[in-house]
């Protein structure tokens, strides 16, 4: 299925069946999780989980079951999608999605791919609408679908089943932009929309944003999409770019403005240990440092790691002799926030003036621009 609004019913297919029963509750300063899981026992583990990317999880919260029952206790900011893991002997029980809110949330969670019962607050509610009208469109996608992937259907038969799929994306589209507008405002309003917002047209975009703008100004999402406009806008090329300050491995403070007034230019390279693209281009970054260091040409590495000891190790494997600088937060490190860097590797070339010349150049691109600037 292409169209990325969907993919919440792509999930459910991947065998994962979340059932949603909604219901309003009094306004809350947290959010409590109770609930009961089929196919434990009393100590077994639950885990509350949050989406990376796409398919991955990552576990934010624990809690044990006592009595039959767990719980769980916290306060977020808006409204999210999550996950709910129990395990016993060592395996998943179940995982199932839900909407996390400040509220009073039960659920009862089934087995594999036995129905589980969720209880939680408005915007729980709004999500359960939602998810009704996709579904109805997802059904319409189905046969044409099959069609698609039939070899003994003709070319003709393909072609209409394509028109109609296409027809019904684009119906997919506007139903989740008008949902969107008609429910401002409210967190689900806020979380559908970052999780749309690359279907929607230029325009389409900034008609929505206004209406956040005007009407829920405050919500996560909105503020991190305006926040990472500023950033683009502030470190494009032409701007003068964002001094950034942050610990080297042996904990000494290191800024980005040190090495670009020394130098002619200098490459600020966004990168980490666990990143793979970002390990296949660092001989090109190190054969670009090597030709030019010594005609003024230096490196500033800014990972993006977790980990010190994979970090240090990293940079030793790597063979990287320049000044390195982390934080140590992964995604959240402030020089990467403050750069509006979205994926790695990524990197900014900044000339002795502090102007940016230069964003994200690659494998022989670096190289080039290199001998074009220090002939």
């Amino acid at each position: 299925m292409k169209a990325k609004h969907l993919l919440f019913v792509c999930w459910l297919c991947c065998g994962v069946a979340a059932a949603f029963t909604a219901c309003s509750q009094q306004a809350s300063k947290g959010y409590t999780i109770n609930g009961t899981a089929d196919g434990t026992v009393d100590g077994d583990t639950v885990f509350l989980c949050d989406m990376q990317g796409l398919f991955a999880i990552m576990p934010v919260d624990t809690a044990i079951i006592k009595d039959g029952k767990f719980e769980f206790k916290g306060e977020i900011e808006g409204a999210a999608m999550r996950l709910l893991v129990p395990v016993h002997d060592g395996a998943p029980t179940c995982t199932q999605y839900f909407i996390l809110e400040n509220a009073a949330i039960t659920a009862h969670l089934g087995v594999g791919d036995a129905p589980s019962n969720f209880e939680c607050g408005p915007n729980g509610e709004l999500f359960k609408e939602y998810m009704a009208g996709s579904d109805k469109l997802t059904e319409q996608m189905e046969e044409p679908y099959t069609t698609l992937g039939d070899s003994t259907a003709d070319e003709t038969a393909k072609k209409a089943a394509q028109q109609t799929i296409d027809s019904l994306q684009q119906l997919a589209k506007e139903y989740s932009r008008k949902f969107i507008i008609d429910h401002v405002p409210s967190a689900i309003s806020d979380m559908l929309f970052a999780f749309n917002m690359q279907e929607f047209t230029e325009a389409e975009q900034e008609e929505i944003l206004k209406l956040f703008g005007e009407k829920q100004p405050d919500y996560p999402n909105y503020k991190k999409i305006m926040a990472e406009r500023k950033a683009s806008e502030s470190t494009a090329v032409g701007a003068q770019y964002t001094d950034i300050e942050l610990p080297a491995p042996d904990g000494t403070m290191l800024r980005v403005s040190d090495f670009v007034a020394k130098n002619k230019f200098t490459l600020v390279d966004f990168w980490a240990s666990w990143c793979g693209p970002c390990r296949a281009e660092m001989p090109t970054v190190v054969k670009a440092y090597t030709d030019y260091h010594k005609k003024g040409f230096e490196v500033v590495g800014v990972s993006l790691d977790n980990n010190k000891d994979a970090w240090v190790k990293a940079i030793d494997q790597l063979k990287m002799p320049w000044p390195q600088m982390s934080d140590l937060k992964g995604w959240e490190c402030k020089g990467a926030l403050d750069y509006n860097v979205r994926s790695i590797p990524a990197n900014v070339l900044i000339d002795q003036q502090g102007n940016i010349i230069a964003k994200d150049l690659r494998g022989e691109d670096l190289l080039n621009k290199m001998a074009e600037l220090l002939k």
